[in-house]
């Protein structure tokens, strides 16, 4: 087996990985608060504000809604569609032709339990896959936007959860647990071609982006003549995207 393949077949393998860092930090993430109030030290508890982490937030927030925005929506139209397949007709036999509703209603009350439901349940089913379909269509399309967000949060003014708890897993999966070879075939042939390179990208990304943070409040310490240990109150504009890495990706 090819070194590309070999990769390739340990996708799921990184994705549980990637789940299990999201996992970790879940609540944290979805909860702030706890970054004050739960098992901290005093010293993270006094440093805590939460208008320096607006920025993140209002990311995350966003993130949130397209998705629970896609979901809702793709319930709404298996909810149109379903009434659609089941009272759409009649509404309009009712309009052009009254006499043959009324026979198509005494036909319908000759019909058993089983052959209802059945008609019930094929219609059911039907507007569900038209809803999921379309639905999944839109949640995919906000996935690839929510990629490109989130990947993008190690860059943002202020202050952020994220980089603080999450960067360091992340680093260490990306450059140094999943092997070059992986990320350089993620668009390779249709033996070692990822599953998912637009995920893996962005999640390659936020790792970079990670020590592009890193490196910048490293400077920024120096600079200022702070501690290693002070927070870094990223200044208006965020982290320059052409900071240069400072870590060997080998």
């Amino acid at each position: 087996m090819q070194p590309a393949e070999k990769e390739r077949s340990k996708e799921s393998l990184y994705k549980d990985r990637v789940q299990s860092i999201l996992q970790k930090h879940k609540r944290l993430i979805l909860e702030p608060k706890n970054y004050m109030y739960g098992n901290n030290n005093e010293g993270e508890r006094a440093a805590f504000n939460i208008n320096q982490y607006a920025s993140e937030r209002a990311i995350i927030d966003r993130v949130i809604a397209n998705q629970r925005n896609a979901v809702l929506g793709g319930m709404a139209l298996s909810g149109l569609a379903f009434a659609s397949l089941r009272y759409g007709p009649r509404t309009m036999i009712a309009k052009l032709n009254p006499e043959k509703l009324t026979k198509l209603n005494e036909i319908e009350a000759r019909k058993g339990w089983i052959q209802k439901s059945l008609v019930f349940i094929f219609e059911a089913a039907l507007s569900g896959l038209v809803g999921w379909q379309v639905g999944y269509s839109k949640v995919s399309s906000q996935n690839e936007n929510s990629y490109d967000e989130i990947a993008k949060i190690p860059l943002i003014a202020g202050r952020s959860i994220v980089s603080d708890k999450v960067c360091p897993d992340m680093i260490n999966l990306v450059h140094r647990e999943i092997p070059r070879a992986f990320w350089e075939n993620l668009n390779g042939n249709d033996e070692s071609r990822s599953q998912d390179p637009q995920q893996w990208q962005a999640i390659r990304a936020f790792a970079d982006n990670c020590i592009k943070r890193n490196a910048f409040e490293e400077s920024y310490r120096k600079q200022s003549g702070l501690s290693s240990q002070t927070a870094v109150v990223v200044p208006e504009g965020g982290v320059p995207s052409n900071i240069l890495l400072t870590m060997n990706k080998s």
